[in-house]
């Protein structure tokens, strides 16, 4: 009669058959009990529940090691700077410089003009703008030096105010010392 037959019509009965059971079993699958589903979905949440608990743990150790290392680290740091600061302050060549410095300062002298004295004022407030270079760049914890040596800058940077002056003008350098003045400006407000 001319007219194509459908491409189901092809099938032999057998293949119906097999795609028929086929069908059944996937139809069978998707029609699995509620309850089973219910359990298969709280287990999921009971087990993804211990898995954030146990991370929360882990978490919480961690920090809790990262927080006593950071501690370690700190006392550490102002160990390592209390042997800094005290061996700066306390080394020969500042402590003679110093008690030079002091004795010109105590004689009424200013600003030196001797070589010698003008080297005793300069090894002091170098030994004191390199204390004061690393608290700017956080090398040593300011604290330390603060602690121990607190009054003794304050009145020191006081008596050699003309000599910085004198200094910065003679070598027309603004900001010579200028760590050690502002710790000096920092201190004083505290």
């Amino acid at each position: 009669n001319g007219k194509k037959s459908p491409p189901h019509a092809k099938f032999s009965a057998r293949a119906f058959r097999l795609r028929e059971f086929e069908l059944e079993e996937v139809n069978a699958t998707q029609k699995l009990p509620a309850s089973i589903l219910d359990s298969a979905a709280s287990i999921s949440t009971i087990f993804a529940s211990v898995a954030v608990c146990i991370t929360v743990f882990f978490v919480w150790r961690q920090l809790i090691l990262q927080s006593n290392l950071l501690i370690t680290d700190k006392r550490r740091f102002a160990r390592e700077s209390t042997k800094f600061v005290f061996d700066a302050l306390q080394h020969e060549t500042f402590r003679i410089a110093r008690n030079r410095m002091l004795t010109a300062l105590n004689r009424g002298t200013k600003i030196p003009t001797k070589k010698d004295e003008i080297d005793q004022f300069r090894v002091v407030l170098n030994t004191y703008e390199m204390l004061g270079l690393s608290v700017k760049l956080d090398a040593i914890d300011e604290d330390v030096w603060k602690i121990y040596w607190r009054k003794t800058l304050l009145r020191d940077w006081n008596r050699l105010s003309s000599f910085v002056d004198d200094e910065r003008m003679k070598f027309k350098h603004p900001k010579l010392y200028e760590d050690t003045e502002n710790i000096v400006k920092k201190w004083n407000d505290s």
